[in-house]
């Protein structure tokens, strides 16, 4: 090859390199360009290339600039952690992030319906006296006359009607007719279906019905040309319930990560622990909050909101045990009882029920002398653990519940059912990372957790309040 050959080939390489060069140089800038203003760019594959900022500038960086491009990275799996997290201690928080209860709220006043199913049963309060020949109809005072209505029929329990000759006692009950309500008292107005007859055989009279007598309201009764009854009309009733703003903040010296240490702690451990502790304090206020609004005379005089307590919401309050010779027992009788009465009537709920039990609860549980109901069957759920007291009438899961002991409540067991237990969250769990040096606080790393929510309990009448017998 001549000189002026090779001379022409080495400097079109030589070219070739130089714009290599300038292309990598090029791109290099670029990056670094991106890496100064703090940007995040969509990268082709997916995801998103976030670049820290360079000293001075406004940009945010790391987890800041993160949590702006997707608020809930870090909330998702810091919520995983949360449901991992000592569950047995925190049930009533456990079981709303676990179960499909929660949803999003945009208020921090939240707004729910209740509607109870009309009774069918009432007492009778006063005797009523034995209707006398000529006379038309009777009014019968009871407890709660508001269950009836015109044209409804009522069975008088344990007293006996006539056959239909009227003079005759029948081994079947006897039967009410309303026809009328008494305007000021609201008692219903009722002749007897099938009462004993007048001399005349015209009148069915009503005989002589004695005080605590259980009327039980049956079917309504229309004759051939009626085209109306008595109206009836259930209204939903509204109820309030507050979110409250639960924070957690947890900081970390720069002094105290440099120090070596002999024992294993470092910031992921406090930051647990803040979690926990956070937690632990939404759940007593779940369970026994008083719901309010006030205002921090200290601040900016914005609202707090203060969310109210779940135990307070529920709808009955029962008793079980014999209390004798300076200790309490339940019997099997006494727990077959219990179950019937908490799993029946109206409004009862659902055939499971979990009931949060203090330490003497259930210690007096664990102690039954009954292999119907012997404490050896666990059950878990919501990643709890539960002790099962089945029952023809339903199943009760049972657990200790330290928070019961810790608001001297432990003679006593919470019992609720989780088809009708709600939770709200205006603002979800989220996490967020503070350099407290930057913003010239302090020189600390700091995280902020913050969640607004609250629980809330629909159909009163399915949860209840237990307590043992008095000694």
């Amino acid at each position: 090859m001549k000189g002026k050959d090779l001379f022409k080939m080495m400097g079109s390489a030589l070219l070739m390199l130089l714009a290599i060069v300038a292309s990598s140089v090029t791109g290099v800038c670029m990056a670094a360009a991106t890496a100064m203003g703090g940007e995040a760019t969509e990268m082709e594959g997916g995801g998103t290339n976030v670049t820290d900022s360079f000293a001075g500038s406004t940009a945010t960086t790391g987890m800041e600039q993160t949590e702006e491009t997707d608020p809930d990275y870090y909330a998702k799996e810091i919520d995983k952690r949360i449901t991992k997290m000592r569950p047995m201690r925190t049930p009533i928080d456990q079981i709303t992030r676990s179960a499909n209860q929660i949803s999003r709220s945009s208020s921090m006043i939240v707004q729910y319906y209740s509607v109870a199913t009309r009774p069918i049963k009432t007492t009778v309060k006063t005797q009523v006296a034995a209707m006398t020949s000529g006379q038309g109809s009777t009014t019968v005072q009871v407890d709660d006359g508001s269950i009836f209505s015109l044209t409804d029929t009522i069975r008088v329990v344990g007293v006996k009607g006539y056959k239909a000759d009227g003079t005759t006692e029948d081994t079947k009950d006897l039967m009410l007719y309303v026809v009328g309500k008494n305007d000021e008292t609201n008692y219903p107005v009722v002749i007897a279906v099938n009462g004993k007859k007048n001399q005349d055989g015209t009148n069915s009279l009503v005989p002589q019905i004695n005080v605590d007598t259980v009327l039980i309201r049956m079917g309504r009764a229309a004759s051939e040309i009626d085209v109306e009854t008595g109206n009836f009309y259930n209204l939903p009733t509204p109820e309030e319930q507050f979110c409250q703003k639960f924070m957690m903040q947890v900081e970390q010296s720069t002094f105290d990560k440099m120090w070596d240490k002999k024992v294993d702690w470092n910031f992921s451990d406090m930051e647990e622990d803040g979690i926990y502790d956070m937690r632990l304090g939404m759940e007593n206020s779940f369970l026994f909050g008083i719901k309010g609004r006030g205002k921090d005379p200290k601040k900016s005089g914005a609202d707090v909101y203060f969310t109210g307590g779940i135990y307070w919401m529920a709808g009955k309050d029962m008793s079980i045990g014999t209390a004798a010779s300076g200790a309490v027992t339940i019997t099997d009788d006494q727990m077959v009882d219990f179950l019937k009465d908490l799993f029946t009537g109206n409004d009862s709920g659902n055939g499971t029920k979990v009931g949060f039990a203090g330490s003497t609860m259930l210690a007096t549980l664990a102690k039954m002398k009954s292999e119907r109901f012997k404490v050896v069957k666990e059950f878990e759920r919501w990643g709890l653990k539960f002790t099962s007291f089945d029952s023809n009438f339903g199943k009760l899961l049972v657990m200790h519940h330290e928070l019961m002991d810790m608001n001297e409540k432990s003679d006593e067991m919470f019992v609720i059912d989780p088809e009708y237990l709600r939770k709200k969250t205006f603002l979800p769990w989220n996490r967020k990372e503070y350099d407290m040096a930057k913003l010239a606080k302090r020189d600390t790393q700091a995280v902020v957790m913050k969640e607004a929510s609250c629980c809330y309990l629909v159909y009163p009448k399915a949860h209840a309040r237990v307590k043992l017998a008095s000694l």
